[in-house]
């Protein structure tokens, strides 16, 4: 007889240092070792300082915020910044530089009939499939559909 695993634990603590997860500090070790080991052949007076500061920033850039990492969330409002700035003015430095990068400039502008347009497969509601009723106490129990006059059409009369 086999046992089924369950478990109530959505996402397991990982071990590292200072709430920090251990591959992140492992990346940043090996990113800083291999800066510091490019520098040491072409500048070694900056060699150290190089290697701890693409280790920490490689550390504080891969830190994830809602499922993701800094330099991702930075890049993509960059990337944001642009687009608005080239769609708003498309005469400008900013759209000039957003077609070199190749950014669709149409996707800043947004259509309301195409965001808010209903599903292509929805079709029209045809009101003669639903049983109506005249008042609403003629409903027994049932499924139907009820006019309710508004209180502003009985004011009006």
């Amino acid at each position: 007889m086999a046992a089924d695993f369950k478990s109530h634990i959505l996402s397991r603590d990982e071990k590292g240092f200072g709430g920090i997860p251990f591959k992140r500090l492992l990346f940043g070790g090996i990113a800083g070792g291999f800066t510091y080991t490019l520098c040491r052949f072409a500048l070694p007076d900056v060699a150290i300082p190089a290697g701890v500061i693409v280790a920490l920033l490689v550390v504080v850039l891969t830190a994830p915020r809602g499922g993701l990492p800094l330099w991702l969330r930075l890049w993509l409002n960059l990337r944001g910044s642009l687009l608005l700035t080239a769609a708003s003015n498309p005469t400008g430095i900013a759209a000039e530089l957003a077609k070199l990068l190749n950014l669709p400039l149409d996707t800043a502008k947004l259509d309301g009939r195409a965001v808010f347009a209903p599903p292509a497969g929805l079709v029209e509601v045809d009101l003669s499939e639903w049983v109506t009723f005249a008042r609403a106490r003629d409903l027994d129990k049932g499924d139907g559909l009820v006019f309710v006059p508004s209180p502003l059409t009985e004011e009006a009369l």
